[in-house]
């Protein structure tokens, strides 16, 4: 069953080609409506050329949706709490940052390394926390987290303990005299994630990961290996996570273990998620490019009321649009047919 699950696996992935992704894109007015999306994302900064800081808030929302995508797959479709996306961060950009500084090679193969470490330590954790479930699974991976960002504040010697240290950027020019730049690769990033993710979700792999989400044990009793189905999910959202934190070290030229930091990283996603909608996956799309202005026109209060707000935000959208916005368009879509 675990070749037939990694078949499966392989052909969601890549048993199609480029061309065939988008003609299945294309084939409702959803993923339509999400071409248009990308369209008007890769439009946006051409209009604001001259005003760089619209285009590093666009390039933090890309960022964070790579974020929102893998965790709104782990919860929406898998049921899978996890906690793991600021230790993974930190994990792809710490890897990615030594071997570019250390080892003196690209920063765009340091990146791919960094992202691949970022899975392999997915596929570890995976295989021991996953057969846990619910808030037990929750708290296992918020410790990994928070493992994982005490051992980069304590190893001064090695990581550069709460100042961090630098690295090299990611293109040529440097971020903050180039910003388009980074931002193209970011949405570039995004398309991909989202690409790929899009045809997981819809294969026959989607449908075991749907039908694990709605009952594990009746899935289970099937023959379908469920433990191995979490851990080889929990790999390949880990590989886009270290790949967001490889770009983001290499974006600001600098890492430090602000990455790890479950404030500002792990709540803005879940407000991002639950107010695009949960398990909606496009739902969380829009989510984080509300919640992401938002939380910049909020700084001025401070970062703890900026936290309050955020989670007054999730709290009213659980309480009464628990299917987020993503949720509330299909509603009113089929009222009106």
């Amino acid at each position: 069953m675990n070749c037939l699950m990694i078949e499966a696996l392989r052909r969601s992935i890549w048993g199609c080609s480029m061309g065939a992704l988008m003609m299945e894109v294309l084939r409702n007015r959803r993923n339509q409506s999400l071409l248009v999306f990308f369209i008007a994302l890769a439009l946006y900064p051409l209009l604001l050329v001259d005003r760089p800081y619209f285009i590093w808030v666009a390039i933090m929302c890309n960022f964070f949706a790579v974020l929102v995508v893998n965790w709104d797959i782990l919860l929406g479709y898998g049921n899978l709490l996890s906690f793991a996306h600021t230790g993974l961060l930190a994990v792809g950009a710490y890897s990615s940052v030594m071997l570019v500084n250390q080892i003196q090679i690209p920063p765009v193969i340091g990146m791919f390394s960094g992202s691949v470490i970022a899975a392999a330590m997915g596929l570890v954790l995976g295989w021991i926390c996953l057969r846990l479930r619910g808030i037990y699974l929750a708290l296992a991976t918020w410790g990994f987290s928070g493992i994982v960002q005490r051992i980069l504040i304590a190893e001064y010697y090695v990581t550069g303990g709460l100042k961090g240290f630098p690295t090299s950027f990611l293109l040529p020019v440097s971020s903050f005299t180039a910003p388009i730049y980074y931002y193209y690769v970011s949405l570039l990033i995004l398309f991909l994630c989202v690409l790929v993710m899009f045809r997981l979700i819809n294969s026959r792999y989607g449908l075991l990961l749907t039908a694990m989400g709605n009952d594990e044990e009746a899935l289970a009793s099937l023959g379908v290996n469920v433990t191995w189905l979490k851990v080889s999910l929990f790999t390949v959202s880990s590989f886009w996570i270290g790949l967001a934190g490889a770009f983001y070290s290499h974006l600001l030229g600098y890492v430090s273990p602000a990455i790890a930091d479950f404030s500002t990283m792990m709540v803005t996603v879940m407000a991002a998620t639950i107010v695009g909608g949960l398990g909606t996956f496009f739902g969380p799309l829009l989510g984080i490019f509300i919640i992401y202005p938002l939380t910049e026109i909020i700084r001025v209060f401070g970062g703890a009321n900026q936290q309050l707000i955020l989670i007054i935000v999730i709290l009213v959208f659980i309480k009464f649009f628990r299917n987020g916005l993503g949720g509330l368009v299909k509603t009113l879509t089929y009222k009106r047919y």
